[in-house]
């Protein structure tokens, strides 16, 4: 199985790349997406408007890979890109569009960025009853922004930040996004890449 981690100037590609290796896959790491691998992933450090330019530049080729089957994972950063826009900064900033909604500040009074461990919980969504083994279990956190989304058949996990609800994992189609990182949460993120694995083969 191969993975192709793209690099867009931006994110700990080390980390992530280590991590999918563990998991059992052939990992390249390309400024371009490729068709020739079986999952592209968004790596997810970054400020979200130095990632747009790169989705702009990219967009017509990710959407027709998009369309035409291939499957793609997005991390933190990774994962808002792939909603309409982002408010960080203040000014919107075009993202992928492949989830409704938008990126806006977590509406905390709580410190941000959010950083450390916090248990993601399953909504019970049936498309995504695969990934119901790490359901309860505790992922690492790190962002100031979160996705706003009234797309609820697309999302499977939540967390809670204080009293916000912070859409964790969304899947649709072949399109996984989540906002916690697995390649920092040890042995419950390596759970969770096995399952994407696992997934990708159904």
């Amino acid at each position: 199985m191969k993975a192709l981690v793209i690099n867009y100037g931006v994110g700990n590609l080390y980390s992530i790349s280590n991590a999918l290796r563990r998991t059992g896959f052939e990992v390249f790491v390309d400024v371009e997406p490729r068709r020739n691998v079986d999952l592209i992933v968004f790596p997810g450090v970054g400020n979200f408007k130095a990632v747009s330019r790169y989705i702009i530049k990219y967009s017509d080729v990710l959407n027709d890979m998009k369309k035409s089957g291939m499957a793609f994972l997005g991390i933190c950063i990774g994962m808002q890109i792939m909603f309409e826009y982002s408010m960080e900064g203040g000014v919107p900033s075009k993202g992928l569009g492949w989830f409704r909604g938008y990126v806006d500040r977590v509406p905390t009074k709580l410190k941000l960025p959010r950083i450390g461990w916090d248990k993601i919980r399953f909504v019970g969504n049936d498309k995504c009853r695969l990934f119901q083994g790490v359901d309860g279990k505790y992922m690492y956190f790190m962002h100031s922004y979160m996705a706003h989304t009234n797309e609820v058949d697309s999302i499977c996990f939540i967390s809670e930040y204080g009293d916000v609800k912070i859409p964790s994992m969304l899947l649709k189609d072949r399109v996984i996004a989540v906002q916690f990182h697995p390649e920092k949460s040890h042995l419950n993120g390596a759970e969770f890449l096995k399952t994407v694995f696992n997934w990708l083969r159904t």
